[in-house]
């Protein structure tokens, strides 16, 4: 497993991070269960990965609680990032709404704490701009819980680059969370040479395209309404089947080198230099197994060449 430091704070992490949005069961299906969930941290533990990603939105706490317990006496060990802004009804789960008020910070950041059975998180991420707080505000609060030691580092994540400057402009922002995939690569344009130039770490999310990459889909699949997929972009109509395509020919491509399609795809993340980290989600100790595989799979510029040929020529 390779390690990078995480733009300027004293964080090395893992280059494969284990994801914790699907460990909260709501919204992926009805194959999660709690104890295949603590099983893969365990094996992602032992495999070298100490970046674990997770937020208070996920599951409605749920994922919070699973990885704490996972974690248990290692958490010590590891670096644990979560995140605020996401405001869930508790009598409504589906009703969720941006907020990152003074008020509501303070409290989700304890909330955050009990679930996860720890008295300070590592990387705390606001995790969407909200509008209506100003951001010298919100930055103030922040820096408020770094000094109190409730969290070492604050991070962003879904910002454009204007609203990474400013955040920049209040106190300091050690990270940036965007989505990077081979079929989602907007940010390749401004926000990554951005974040280099400014040495702001980048941990992406979704580098497997919401499971698009792992090579699972060989036709059109209808997902429940309840399903995240349900309604993205990347699994309707046309799209959807030119995507599973696709992910036919890098299969092809990446078993000759002895390597999966998942794998291929992360290290195609992980080869852009701005990158620190590939955040991977797992419900079973053997998905976390293979994406953590790709750490070590440095793509050489033919091979970056061949990917980007069979992405962009792969006809409808």
């Amino acid at each position: 497993m390779e390690y990078r430091q995480l733009g300027q704070s004293d964080l090395k992490i893992s280059t494969v991070g284990f994801g914790c949005w699907a460990m909260g069961k709501y919204g992926w299906g009805a194959d999660v269960d709690d104890n295949d969930s603590i099983r893969a941290v365990h094996r992602a533990l032992e495999l070298g990965i100490n970046f674990f990603d997770t937020a208070d939105i996920y599951g409605r706490g749920h994922s919070e609680e699973v990885l704490g317990k996972a974690l248990g006496a290692r958490r010590k060990d590891v670096i644990v990032a979560t995140k605020v802004g996401n405001r869930w009804n508790p009598n409504r789960p589906e009703e969720v709404r941006v907020d990152l008020s003074r008020e509501y910070i303070l409290k989700a950041v304890d909330d955050s704490l009990r679930r996860l059975q720890t008295d300070y998180i590592d990387l705390y991420q606001i995790h969407r701009h909200d509008p209506n707080q100003p951001i010298a505000e919100i930055m103030a609060t922040l820096v408020e819980l770094v000094k109190q030691g409730k969290i070492r580092y604050i991070g962003t994540s879904n910002l454009s680059v204007p609203q990474l400057e400013e955040y920049l402009a209040h106190g300091p922002v050690v990270s940036i969370q965007p989505p990077l995939s081979l079929f989602v690569r907007h940010t390749e344009v401004q926000l990554l040479p951005f974040c280099q130039q400014h040495s702001v770490g980048v941990v992406v999310y979704s580098p497997l395209a919401m499971g698009l990459l792992t090579g699972k889909y060989s036709q059109p699949t209808k997902f429940p309404p309840n399903d995240f997929r349900a309604n993205n972009f990347l699994f309707q109509g046309q799209t959807f089947k030119r995507n599973i395509a696709i992910v036919k020919a890098l299969k092809d491509y990446a078993a000759e080198k002895n390597h999966t399609v998942a794998q291929l795809a992360v290290a195609w993340v992980l080869a852009h230099p701005a990158v620190t980290s590939a955040i991977c989600g797992a419900k079973r100790p053997a998905q976390i197994e293979e994406t953590a595989a790709a750490s070590d799979w440095h793509l050489e510029e033919s091979t970056l060449q061949d990917i980007d040929h069979i992405v962009f020529g792969t006809p409808a």
